[in-house]
C-alpha cells in the first residue's frame, strides 16, 4: 500500500530562513515517521528563484538520501526574480524536479504497486491540454501534480500574490487521474470531481496574514487495487506541523485615552512560530496615545512570537471627545452588553465581532456629529 505525503507552498526564503527550514525539517521527519514512499511537493517550495539559489545547499543537506522519493513540481514563485537563471541547472540533490512543460509522466513501482505521476508544472495557460499526447493510464493509480487554481473549487482566503491561471478540472479527469495533488491555494480543502479527489494541503507554514488554522501536509494511502477496478481512494489525512505556527488576529477597541484591552490571557496560547496581528479600533482624544500603546505591546510581546503586526488604521482622533457625557454614557451601556460566555465557557465569535463593530460605528457617528457642530 504506497503512501504519499502531499505538501505545497512552503515559500522558503532567505529572509525567514530559520523558520522555513525548521518547517522543512518537520516535513522530512513526518515523511520518515509515516514511512511514506513518496513526498510530492506541488509548487512554491521557494519564495523566489533567488531564494532557491541561496538555499539549495541547505535543502540538499536536509533532504539527504531519504528512503522515499521527493518529487518537486515548481510553482509560479520559482519564476520570480529569475532573471537569466534556470531552475533546471540548480542542484537539488536527491529531489526529482518535475519541470518539463506542458507535462511529463513518470511510472514508479514500490511494494509491488505501480503508480503513475502526471506532472503539470505551473504555466501561463492550459487551454491546449485536450491535444496533449498523454499516454493511456497503465497503472492502478495515477497521481496528477499541478500548481494553480482549479475552476470550480471555491477560493476562501487571500490570494494577493496572483500569478495563477485557472485550470479546468476536466484536464485531470480526461487523463484519468485518481488524485490531483495541488498547490497555490493556501487554504486547505478537498473535493471529489468526476471520481477523482482534488486536494490542496494549504500552505506548509503561515506565510502571510489571514492564513488561519493549522498548517501541515496531507497523507494519502493508495489501496492495492488492480488497474480498471472501481475501488476508490480514501480521503487524505491532514497532519499538522507544530513548527509551522498559526496566524491569530485580535481586534482591540481602544479607550478614549488610547488604552487597549489586556492581551496577557490570550498570549498564553501563543507559540514562538505564531504570526500575531492586532488591529486597534475606535476614536481617541490623541492619536499619539494609540501609537504609544502599540509601542508598549511590541516591547512586551514581539520577542515571544515570530511576527507581531499592529494595525492602527482603524483609529481616528477627536480632541475633547472624552469630555462628552453622551459618549461616556454610550460606552457604559456598550460595556454592559458584552457577549457572555456560553455553556462551554467560550464567547460566540460572531456575536463578539458584531458587538465590537457596533462600538466602532457608533463612535464614528458621534465623531461626525461633533465635528459638524464644532
Amino acid at each position: 500500500m504506497p503512501r504519499i505525503l502531499h505538501a505545497a507552498d512552503l515559500h522558503l526564503s532567505d529572509a525567514e530562513k530559520d523558520h522555513g527550514l525548521a518547517v522543512f525539517a518537520e516535513l522530512i521527519e513526518t515523511a520518515l515517521r509515516e514511512r511514506v514512499d513518496y513526498v510530492v511537493f506541488c509548487g512554491d517550495l521557494f519564495n523566489t528563484f533567488a531564494d532557491a539559489e541561496k538555499l539549495r545547499a541547505d535543502f540538499r543537506r536536509m533532504l539527504g538520501a531519504p528512503p522515499f522519493e521527493f518529487l518537486y513540481l515548481p510553482g509560479n514563485h520559482e519564476e520570480l526574480q529569475r532573471g537569466g537563471g534556470d531552475l533546471t541547472r540548480l542542484d537539488f540533490g536527491a529531489a526529482t524536479v518535475l519541470h518539463t512543460r506542458p507535462w511529463e509522466l513518470l511510472r514508479r513501482d514500490r511494494g509491488g504497486v505501480a503508480v503513475e505521476f502526471l506532472a503539470i508544472p505551473h504555466q501561463e495557460q492550459y487551454q491546449g491540454y485536450a491535444d496533449w499526447p498523454v499516454p493511456a493510464k497503465a497503472a492502478p493509480w495515477r497521481i496528477a501534480l499541478a500548481h494553480g487554481v482549479v475552476a470550480g473549487m471555491a477560493y476562501r482566503g487571500p490570494d494577493d500574490e496572483g500569478g495563477a491561471t485557472a485550470i479546468d478540472a476536466d484536464l485531470f479527469t480526461r487523463f484519468r487521474a485518481d488524485y490531483a495533488a495541488l498547490g497555490h491555494i493556501h487554504g486547505r480543502r478537498s473535493q471529489r470531481i468526476g471520481g477523482a479527489i482534488f486536494s490542496y494541503p494549504g500552505s506548509t507554514r503561515v506565510w502571510r496574514r489571514n492564513e488561519t488554522g493549522p498548517r501541515g501536509a496531507l497523507l494519502l494511502e493508495l489501496p492495492s487495487a488492480s488497474a480498471g477496478t472501481d475501488t476508490g481512494l480514501p480521503e487524505p489525512r491532514f497532519i499538522p506541523f507544530a513548527s509551522a505556527g498559526e496566524y491569530r488576529k485580535y481586534i482591540l477597541p481602544l479607550t478614549l485615552e488610547g488604552e487597549p484591552a489586556d492581551l496577557e490571557a490570550q498570549s498564553k496560547a501563543w507559540g514562538a512560530a505564531d504570526y500575531i496581528e492586532v488591529a486597534f479600533t475606535g476614536v481617541v482624544e490623541d492619536e499619539r496615545s494609540a501609537a504609544a500603546s502599540a509601542d508598549r505591546l511590541r516591547a512586551r510581546y514581539a520577542a515571544r512570537v515570530r511576527a507581531l503586526d499592529i494595525d492602527r488604521t482603524g483609529v481616528s482622533a477627536l480632541p475633547g471627545i472624552a469630555s462628552q457625557p453622551m459618549v461616556r454614557q454610550f460606552l457604559e451601556a456598550w460595556e454592559a452588553r458584552a457577549p457572555r460566555p456560553g455553556e462551554n465557557g467560550c464567547v460566540d465569535v460572531s456575536a463578539q465581532a458584531i458587538w465590537i463593530r457596533a462600538r466602532e460605528l457608533s463612535l464614528n457617528l458621534f465623531k461626525a456629529n461633533l465635528e459638524r457642530l464644532a
